[in-house]
């Protein structure tokens, strides 16, 4: 899939939606799991795309994802660092892992002829 890019849209797709199916218990998705919510995905990644946002500025960005996350059932602190976003994804005892990703965009004309490419400037 061309979504799945970084590990971080990897975990929004896969694990966060089983925990949300599963009453708190994270799993992999199946390839039909995936298949169902993939256009929801899709439609986030356009949305995200068509309206970057510079360091320290994604403050709509950081908004879709904390409340995507919050709807899934964790625990969500948002304003850390200013616009970061953290959540707190519980699966019983056992190691903790923290995955950190970045939200921001480059401040550079795109030149990619995509129909959802950015017309933002900064």
């Amino acid at each position: 899939m061309r979504l799945v890019r970084s590990l971080g849209a990897f975990l929004l797709v896969g694990s966060t939606w089983s925990f949300a199916q599963t009453g708190g218990v994270l799993r992999s998705p199946t390839p039909a799991e995936v298949d169902a919510i993939y256009p929801d995905i899709e439609a986030l990644y356009i949305d995200l795309h068509q309206h970057p946002e510079l360091a320290f500025q994604e403050v709509q960005t950081a908004a879709k994802l904390a409340a995507r996350v919050k709807a899934l059932g964790f625990d969500v602190t948002t304003g850390v660092g200013k616009t970061g976003v953290v959540a707190v994804m519980k699966n019983g005892p056992g190691p903790t892992v923290m995955l950190r990703t970045e939200l921001d965009a480059l401040p550079v004309a795109e030149k990619t002829g995509l129909p959802f490419a950015s017309t933002v400037t900064a």
